[in-house]
């Protein structure tokens, strides 16, 4: 009978909007939770089974010469499953075991090992569940440790987040946090502070804040404001929070939960030195031409590629790779100098970082000048012009002399 209870209250805990991935995305669902042994003694072992089901979507494209309404399954990818025991259940094994996707319809079963603590009581362990692309998920899971089945009704609080869920190293974060009682009891007096854990983010409004009473099927939101340093890591970062509260009874419960946020490094690139060997060019010359780009922003720019425009023969696009914060790597191109002259082309920067895919544009200028034969032939034939009409206006001028004898 109690296995029925805890399967129904399962149920119940997954309510619109709290156990979706995507309201209009794939959806990713706890369809059913079984704890055997359902009641456990003080210091058993026991598994605990979930089942995670995704109830698929659909999507249209339109076309701009008709309407073409096309459907497509979107599968969602299950990157991580945990389930967080706290610090009565303790998880032996399963933590950790499964990713992967989700097709239409199927449904996947995860058992866990869970040891029971020495006090009898209801626990509840949180089921996480990560999803590519959507809000970390949670479920809890009423764990009955030597405890008649009325017990049951109590207080279920769970935590939710939206608004500014992504920020970039150096900028901060309004993230609204609500708090939903899915459970058959009020909770009162609940207090929820956050834990600074993290050195490179720190809260700038309160961290802590209290709610009177929440009523089963109530909800309450307060907003949490963030301010992150230059030097911060991209990645999901988790913030800790502690949740205390009164259940009916007069007792006091506790919860730890977190909120996530991902932080996405931009790169910014530029062109830290340019130079040529040799360094004076001369027309016909070979000649490598390196530019060391720098990333000056706060993330990876990865699978970078350089290209330049000279109309010259030789290779003009360099594959750079990655290249991370506060570092520069060589472009370098091979070329044969054409003929003597200024030329004015352009350096073609692709990157990708955490922002997107990205391309800079830099115009330069490259100058060739005469090779020495040429020089020199020049000169000569310069030389030989003067002597020439030196030489005609001397016999022109002796001879007009002679005459005038």
């Amino acid at each position: 009978m109690l296995k029925y209870i805890l399967v129904s209250v399962a149920v119940i805990l997954c309510l619109p909007g709290l156990c979706s991935a995507g309201l209009y995305g794939p959806t990713v669902i706890l369809s059913n939770s079984e704890v055997v042994p359902s009641v456990l003694m003080p210091g058993d072992i026991g598994m605990v089974t979930v089942t995670l089901t995704n109830t698929a979507s659909s999507s249209t494209t339109t076309t701009s010469d008709s309407i073409v309404t096309t459907m497509k399954e979107i599968n969602p990818t299950i990157t991580g499953v945990f389930l967080d025991g706290g610090k009565d259940i303790k998880v032996l094994g399963g933590n950790s075991e499964f990713s992967g996707d989700l097709g239409p319809q199927q449904s996947v079963k995860i058992s866990f090992a869970i040891e029971a603590p020495e006090k009898r009581g209801i626990y509840y362990a949180i089921l996480r569940v990560s999803v590519k692309g959507s809000e970390n998920l949670q479920y809890p899971i009423p764990i009955n440790v030597d405890m008649p089945v009325s017990s049951l009704r109590k207080p279920v609080l769970i935590v939710g987040q939206s608004g500014d869920t992504s920020l970039q190293p150096g900028d901060g974060a309004n993230v609204t946090v609500s708090l939903y009682n899915s459970g058959e009891s009020t909770a009162e007096d609940i207090f929820i502070r956050v834990v600074e854990d993290e050195p490179s983010l720190a809260v700038i409004n309160s961290q802590s804040f209290h709610i009177p009473d929440l009523s089963s099927g109530e909800s309450e939101s307060f907003i949490i404001s963030f301010i992150s340093d230059t030097g911060m890591e991209p990645g999901v970062h988790e913030i800790p929070l502690e949740i205390t509260y009164n259940v009916v009874d007069g007792s006091s419960a506790d919860q730890n939960d977190a909120i996530a946020l991902d932080v996405n490094g931009k790169a910014e690139l530029s062109i830290a030195s340019l130079k040529t060997d040799p360094v004076r060019i001369t027309g016909g010359q070979e000649v490598d031409l390196t530019i060391r780009i720098e990333n000056t922003g706060t993330g990876d720019a990865k699978s970078t590629v350089a290209k330049i425009d000279l109309p010259f023969e030789g290779n003009k696009e360099a594959y750079i790779g990655k290249i991370k914060p506060g570092n520069d790597a060589p472009a370098v191109f091979t070329l044969d100098a054409g003929s003597p002259g200024e030329y004015n082309y352009s350096l073609t920067i692709s990157y990708e970082d955490d922002t997107g895919i990205h391309e800079s544009l830099y115009p330069l200028t490259l100058s060739i000048r005469r090779n020495n034969d040429e020089t020199g032939l020049i000169i000569g034939i310069i030389i030989l012009i003067a002597a020439a009409a030196g030489g005609y206006y001397y016999f022109v001028y002796r001879k007009r002399e002679e005459d005038k004898v």
